[in-house]
């Protein structure tokens, strides 16, 4: 293996999917429609209707009656809304991984030890939410339980994660669901491998996930866009993501983790009411087929009380994971440890636990002219590939470990647990499931800055 170092500075709030601006119709640019159907089926002329209004079908989820259309039509909305059976009509938001500032670790050789098994004691999370007291309990997960990373790919060459890998999909906008669609190993899998390594890397190179023995399915919904003539841009569609959660809950998979996310806003005639709807039926549809959903909260330190709201996190039936950093040092356990919610991390009603996403050991930024000389410690520790367009298409792009900090990588922490829970008892539905996560988290005060506080691993697996 080819060892590579990397460290993620914060100044775009690091590795969180944001929303990509969506264009306007009046921009004369092709926008993407949900349309929501009363009844039980999507109807038989639905596509005629659509065709009718000025769009095109593309992609149909017929088991919780939507229908994707793409039109650069100002009236199709309206037209639509007149149109049979059809309960409401909204844009399709897509999401991109922001820039980041990479800086390769052979330039900072003190970040990164060697040999690899001195990465264990940069592992504060994963030590944090209690995972070892449950390794020693003998909980380790198995391959009988599969968590679903709904991403950007996963490094099937990392020896960390590789081994627990077990399926492949490819869910893009066109509606395939095949690995020939897309490359399942993209140029910007490093988001993807890093949630996989903290949800299950088995320390087969340097670092340990929460539940090293779990399966892994790796979903990858970005794509190439063109966002306008000549320009492109990598971005996952929403309705890839809904694909995704329909499809891994058919597939039977148990936990589904998705550290990707938009923000919406209920506010206006319709609002983000359309999308929240539709991000609802599925989230329904998923957890009646017993699969769990965790996501992240959201980076960008919004108060989710009033009209905005964060998706997937935020529709019920999905726990909603806010992110926290260490005191007084990057360590766990400590004497006087304290956790704080990480500055950049979406709070309110609406997060229901938190667990470590990392932050730069400063209370609102990562302001290189104050931030201590370790700062890179207070971030999440875990598997990476690196970013290479080259080497991805034949799955040798170089591997390592990458420090990063944001709610992306708190969200694993409890889908690696969720994953503990149900390997140790199959039977649990998602609601119970996300009850004893409540009941067994750490309380850290401040319902509003924590939820019901810190996820811990061994009292959720160990619940009966």
């Amino acid at each position: 293996m080819k060892r590579l170092g990397i460290l993620f500075l914060l100044a775009a709030l690091t590795l969180m999917l944001i929303p990509a601006a969506a264009p306007t119709a009046a921009q004369g640019i092709t926008i993407r429609w949900v349309i929501n159907y009363n009844g039980s089926s999507i109807p038989a002329n639905a596509e005629a209707h659509i065709e009718a209004a000025g769009g095109q079908l593309v992609r149909t989820i017929p088991q919780v009656r939507l229908a994707i259309a793409v039109s650069d039509n100002p009236s199709f909305a309206s037209t639509m809304k007149g149109m049979a059976r059809v309960h409401s009509v909204g844009e399709v938001p897509a999401m991109s991984v922001p820039e980041l500032i990479v800086i390769p670790a052979e330039l900072n050789p003190d970040m990164v030890p060697d040999p690899p098994a001195a990465l264990w004691d940069l592992l504060w999370g994963i030590a944090r939410v209690n995972a070892p007291a449950a390794w020693d309990a003998g909980i380790t997960g198995s391959h009988n339980t599969v968590v679903a990373v709904i991403d950007t790919g996963i490094a099937s060459n990392h020896p960390d994660v590789g081994p627990n890998l077990l399926f492949n999909a490819c869910i893009v906008s066109t509606g395939d669901h095949t690995t020939g669609a897309c490359t399942p190993y993209p140029s910007l899998s490093f988001h993807g491998t890093h949630v996989a390594g903290t949800v299950a890397a088995n320390f087969g190179g340097g670092v340990v996930g929460v539940g090293p023995n779990l399966g892994l399915a790796n979903y990858n919904v970005f794509e190439l866009f063109e966002i306008e003539p000549g320009v492109f841009a990598v971005l996952a569609s929403f309705d890839s993501v809904w694909a995704a959660m329909i499809d891994a809950a058919d597939q039977g998979f148990d936990v589904i983790n998705m550290s990707l996310g938009a923000i919406g806003d209920f506010r206006g005639p319709d609002g983000s009411a359309p999308f929240f709807m539709a991000t609802q039926r599925v989230a329904n549809y998923v957890n009646q087929q017993g699969t769990f959903i965790v996501a992240s909260a959201g980076n960008a330190n919004l108060d989710l009380n009033g009209p905005l709201f964060n998706l997937p996190g935020g529709a019920p039936g999905i726990v909603n994971v806010g992110a926290t950093g260490i005191r007084p040092d990057p360590v766990y356990p400590q004497p006087d440890a304290y956790d704080v919610r990480a500055f950049f991390s979406n709070f309110g009603a609406a997060v229901t636990l938190v667990a470590p996403g990392g932050d730069c050991g400063l209370p609102d930024s990562c302001n290189p002219a104050t931030r201590p000389a370790n700062w890179f410690n207070y971030l999440v520790l875990s598997a990476f590939v690196a970013p290479n367009v080259t080497c991805a298409a034949t799955q040798s792009c170089p591997v390592g470990w990458a420090f990063a900090g944001g709610t992306s990588m708190a969200a694993p922490h409890v889908a690696g647990v969720a994953g503990l829970m149900r390997d140790q008892n199959p039977n649990l539905s998602p609601n119970q499931m996300e009850a004893i996560l409540k009941q067994t988290a750490e309380g850290l005060g401040d319902r509003q800055q924590f939820g019901h506080g810190m996820v811990d691993a061994y009292a959720a697996a160990t619940r009966r």
